[in-house]
């Protein structure tokens, strides 16, 4: 039987190639249950796949929902793949399910010696590393900065007080190990570098700010830099 990664990107294929296709079938397939191909189509529409179904008739794919062919060499594959295998491994549960839903897109659409190479994993991320899990979600705090919505945050610095502050979320920057949120800090009316680990409670507001000029990010890059990041990494504001 397939890894779960494998039967899903094989689940895809198989909706793929035909207008309908029952559970029977995919169950019969895949080598599986067919409770556990309900369980399959239920993680694919969580990850918004356009799959419908219709009791007694069978699932269909929603046009347009694949990739054209790509053409990528087999060390761009897997490369490719062991740089989302370490975004998994160094995310939260949400984005690595995002990452794998993204992986399983582009295998489909690999030419056969490009998606074994990177299946071999010779390139490897190992997910038993010592981390820093974030506090908070991740693509909840990058939607925020995408849409420039304000967030009220409350941080724990080094030495364990507890501040609430208004920030303009404006990057999320991974330093090994550990995740940073960029932001402009309306308390303290400057940059500041906030490590997730130490998010106690974030709110996306629904007011959202422009950009200004010394607010934003090509502002920070300029003023404070790889120096500033470096130390928030280690430390904390």
């Amino acid at each position: 039987m397939a890894r779960r990664a494998e039967r899903l990107l094989i689940l895809l294929d198989l909706l793929r190639g035909r207008p309908v296709v029952t559970a029977a079938t995919l169950a019969e397939a895949l080598e599986v249950s067919a409770r556990t191909v309900y369980r399959d189509i239920e993680a694919l529409l969580a990850a918004g796949v356009p799959i419908r179904g219709e009791a007694g008739v069978g699932f269909s794919l929603g046009q347009g929902y694949f990739l054209p062919p790509l053409t990528l060499t087999e060390d761009e594959a897997e490369i490719l793949a062991f740089g989302a295998r370490v975004l998994s491994i160094w995310s939260d549960g949400a984005m690595a399910a995002q990452v794998e839903m993204a992986l399983t897109k582009i295998r489909a659409v690999l030419p056969q010696a490009a998606r074994d190479s990177a299946a071999r994993e010779i390139l490897w991320a190992p997910p038993w590393v010592t981390r820093h899990p974030p506090a908070v979600d991740l693509l909840q705090l990058k939607r925020a900065a995408q849409r420039r919505q304000y967030l009220r945050i409350t941080y724990e610095t080094l030495n364990g007080t507890l501040s609430e502050r208004s920030v303009r979320p404006l990057s999320l920057s991974f330093f090994g190990p550990v995740w940073l949120l960029i932001a402009w800090c309306e308390l303290k009316a400057d940059f500041r570098c906030f490590r997730l680990d130490r998010l106690r409670a974030s709110e996306v507001l629904e007011q959202t700010f422009r950009d200004e000029p010394g607010k934003r990010l090509a502002d920070f890059r300029r003023a404070k830099g790889e120096a500033v990041v470096r130390e928030m990494a280690g430390s904390g504001v």
